[in-house]
């Protein structure tokens, strides 16, 4: 049985091998583990996101539009 830990290591060297495989770009492995922690960082902006809209903690966009020009009138002119 694979865990959470074990299935993103296994990620982890994936992402690495893809990123060093790449022939236009030349990375050192400090690099290669920015990136990832990079895209771990949207990935759970991605998945917050998500539930936000499961939980129904979302607004219409003119809902937002209106907040929006509440806040700061002169954008409504511009």
């Amino acid at each position: 049985m694979t865990t959470d830990g074990q299935n993103e290591l296994v990620g982890f060297h994936q992402f690495v091998g893809e990123q060093l495989a790449n022939a236009n770009v030349d990375l050192s492995l400090e690099q290669v583990l920015a990136l990832w922690r990079h895209r771990q960082r949207e990935n759970e902006a991605i998945r917050e996101g998500l539930r936000a809209v499961e939980e129904g903690r979302v607004m219409t966009v003119e809902e937002h539009m209106r907040r929006m020009y509440e806040r700061h009138p002169s954008l409504k002119d511009a």
